[in-house]
């Protein structure tokens, strides 16, 4: 039999972040039991969750977070399970998930994964909010912060995070699910709408490239707040596009799989918002894609200048737009820095890899 963890995403199972429950997918000597109070779509196959909602009394749902109160019925819940720790993804779940490592006396681990360490909500010393309430007690009672990327842990550092506390665990993507495919003239680009994201960056590259773009098809994945004014943008500069909206999870390997160059313009975002280490840089590599991006947060911890993509500053459509033009212009070079790059993702961000080494992380906390 093996031993349990308790898993504390509180939106369980949320469609964007099929990441948290695919980080377990090499255990073999823990199972991961999920714990939540907002369950946003059936969990997968073979994976168990436990609603808890329903198990906290009295003051229900706002005494358990706002409070720290773990009602009798919950803890009775909880250690049912015999869970050897708790594992937390996202800051503010950490919060929530603090008094329950307390009350059980489990060893915490927590996850960074981006604007949980960097938005300025999140950062300033806000006590009405959980999260920044209990900011400093988290990273003193914690056994272990995982930072996705050495920028996320240096932005967590910087805050007052102990650094002896962390440790740089990347964001990685299954290797059998993203293959290369039939390469085709294809440039993409996967992601929300929004600023961080760096769309409206994209498209003002795109406009400049004009007749570059000939022979090449121009799929922007997504929806977003910004997506009526930067679509009226594109079409205004001539540029013919595919606009396929919100694409599940699920169906992004064949996208990935027979494009040949994929845009991650990334940009910090007014709020603070920052990427920890975009999963779209590691499918896309895993895939055979060669990229274009910006020295934004983890990206060049991922992708590397003049080998497996190319790199230019946040908020330049100038420059973007001609490293663009380069690839566009030499195919072949192209093809090899997809070829480069998934050789780098396999050896680097290998999530069976990364999987393994979090399970290891999570036996050695618990003492086993």
């Amino acid at each position: 039999m093996r031993a349990k963890i308790l898993a504390y995403a509180d939106k369980m199972f949320t469609p964007s972040e099929s990441f948290i429950h695919r980080s377990y997918r090499a255990f073999d000597q823990i199972e991961p039991v999920f714990i939540g109070h907002d369950l946003r779509s059936a969990p997968p196959a073979g994976v168990r969750a436990i609603e808890l909602g329903p198990l906290h009394g009295m003051l229900g749902e706002a005494g358990f977070k706002q409070l720290g109160y773990v009602s009798p019925q919950l803890k009775a819940r909880l250690a049912e399970e015999k869970p050897i720790a708790l594992h937390a993804h996202f800051g503010k779940s950490g919060a929530y998930a603090l008094p329950i490592a307390r009350a059980m006396q489990l060893p915490l681990v927590v996850t960074y994964y981006g604007g949980d360490a960097t938005k300025t909500l999140n950062t300033d010393d806000n006590f009405i909010r959980v999260y920044n309430r209990r900011r400093a007690a988290l990273w003193r009672e914690a056994s272990l912060i995982l930072p996705c990327s050495d920028f996320i842990r240096r932005e967590l550092e910087a805050k007052g995070c102990p650094p002896e506390k962390m440790i740089v665990h990347y964001n990685s993507a299954d290797p059998e699910r993203f293959q290369p495919g039939e390469k085709q003239n294809i440039l993409l680009f996967a992601g929300r709408w929004t600023e961080k994201k760096g769309i409206g960056t994209l498209i003002a590259a795109l406009a400049k490239l004009g007749p570059k773009l000939a022979g090449w098809r121009v799929r922007l994945l997504g929806d977003g707040e910004l997506k009526a004014d930067l679509v009226a943008q594109l079409r205004a500069a001539g540029v013919e596009a595919e606009l396929p909206g919100w694409i599940p999870a699920d169906d992004m390997p064949k996208h990935f799989a027979e494009s040949a160059i994929v845009c991650v313009p990334s940009e910090r975002a007014r709020s603070g918002d920052a990427e920890g280490l975009p999963l779209v840089c590691v499918e896309a590599m895993l895939s055979g894609c060669a990229l274009a991006a910006t020295r934004h947060a983890g990206i060049p911890e991922c992708v590397e200048d003049g080998k497996t993509g190319y790199l230019v500053d946040e908020r330049d459509a100038e420059a973007l737009a001609d490293r663009i033009g380069r690839m566009l212009d030499d195919p072949a070079a192209t093809r090899a820095m997809g070829e480069a790059g998934r050789a780098l993702a396999l050896e680097r961000f290998n999530l069976l890899t990364l999987s393994r080494r979090l399970q290891d992380h999570l036996l050695r906390v618990a003492g086993l």
